[in-house]
């Protein structure tokens, strides 16, 4: 443990600024693991750093989950590592204390640049409450040099290949899930779901156009628009041409017979038609509980949000993210859909991700791709953004 303040921020600062360095802030996965350890670190539970931990607690895989099979701890853990050395190399100058992940070890080293700074104990360049290092800085080049070069030459082969398998496995997995709307001859529907009250009454043809602008009907949240970024990323990057419309102004005759994504849950009635009679669906309660049902196990699972605590008191989110052929609509559906606004974010992004894709048909039975498809999405709430997408349940017909 530090044993002062200054000691703890001054690694808490470090950490900041590498974050929001554009070397990491682009990504969820490698910033959740190099937080997680060096705030294992600063509270001393080095001893809990393994593979089998790291993937539970920060990627959250199963604790039964097979490291050899999925090497996603040792995979991230080794970007890491490259993206400090970029870090250190191309901004840290002005740093007066370096944050590394030693290969072979995911216990974080903290090491001081400036041999002049003089701390509470009265020893220069030294915490003596952390595992920190204090060396001369060519010293400590050659090393983060020399860790560097080891790491690309010993690791390049195998990153290769496994960057390789992921990439073929993420792309068939994608294909597999979005194919019946790729292969639709009509152009994609996305509807979205707007941040209406439930007791406003829609707009009229009376409604002026600056009232109708104002309307709630009109607004279309943050998290919404990440998650259409997301999936008509997809849909541009395989040519497949859509349009967008709010749910509101969706009428039955624009859905039939033609590839639709609803993106939103209990704000876009048409999820929550279409979604009805399936296994996973969307419930409200009077109280302000807002939830998941699992119709094949009612009141079992607690997939739940309270919209009437404090938002910033809401740590956990749930998504549901099916694929299916709806006989109303008579075409495929895609539901992209959370029980608040995080789950919708985090299912927009398993849903555009190869990689997550790829875990997904590894669990699931072959020949999947030909049935209707859904799946339960868990994502821890950091602050007031969504966490990445953890799969806990699914459902085949």
């Amino acid at each position: 443990m530090p044993t002062t303040v200054e000691e703890r921020e001054l690694v808490l600062n470090e950490l900041a600024a590498i974050l929001t360095s554009y070397h990491f802030r682009s990504s969820k996965r490698y910033p959740a693991l190099l937080r997680y350890v060096v705030d294992a670190a600063l509270d001393n539970r080095l001893g809990g750093l393994k593979e089998r931990t790291l993937g539970v607690e920060v990627f959250g895989r199963d604790p039964r989950y097979d490291v050899n099979a999925d090497p996603v701890v040792r995979v991230s853990a080794g970007e890491v590592r490259k993206r400090l050395a970029q870090y250190y190399h191309e901004t840290g100058e002005s740093s007066s204390l370096q944050i590394e992940l030693p290969l072979g070890s995911y216990a974080p080293e903290f090491l001081l640049r400036e041999p002049n700074v003089t701390y509470s104990n009265g020893e220069p360049g030294r915490l003596d409450s952390f595992p920190i290092t204090l060396r001369p800085r060519r010293i400590l080049m050659r090393a983060v040099l020399f860790s560097l070069v080891a790491v690309l030459l010993i690791g390049s082969g195998i990153a290769a290949y496994l960057h390789y398998a992921a990439s073929e496995s993420g792309d068939a997995a994608t294909l597999n899930l979005w194919n019946p709307l790729f292969e639709a001859p009509r152009p994609v529907l996305i509807v979205l779901g707007t941040t209406h009250p439930h007791n406003m009454q829609p707009p009229s043809q009376e409604t002026t156009f600056m009232d109708h602008v104002t309307n709630p009907y009109h607004h279309v949240s943050v998290s919404i628009a990440i998650a259409l970024a997301h999936l008509s990323g997809v849909l541009e990057k395989h040519k497949k041409v859509y349009e967008v419309k709010e749910s509101i102004e969706t009428s039955l005759t624009d859905t039939r017979s033609r590839p639709i994504i609803l993106i939103g849950g209990l704000n876009n009635e048409w999820t929550m038609r279409l979604l009805a009679p399936l296994r996973f669906h969307f419930a409200a309660e009077a109280n302000g509980v807002q939830r998941i049902e699992d119709a094949a196990n009612p009141g079992g699972a607690d997939w739940m949000l309270d919209s009437s605590k404090p938002y910033l008191s809401i740590t956990t989110d749930y998504a549901i993210v099916a694929r299916f052929r709806d006989p109303n609509t008579e075409g495929p559906v895609m539901v992209i859909a959370g029980v608040g606004p995080y789950g919708t974010e985090a299912a927009s992004e398993f849903a555009q991700s190869p990689q997550h894709l790829a875990e997904l048909a590894a669990k699931l039975p072959r020949g999947w791709e030909k049935k209707n498809l859904e799946v339960v999405l868990k994502t821890n709430v950091i602050g007031v953004k969504a966490g990445p997408p953890i799969l806990v349940s699914s459902a085949l017909w």
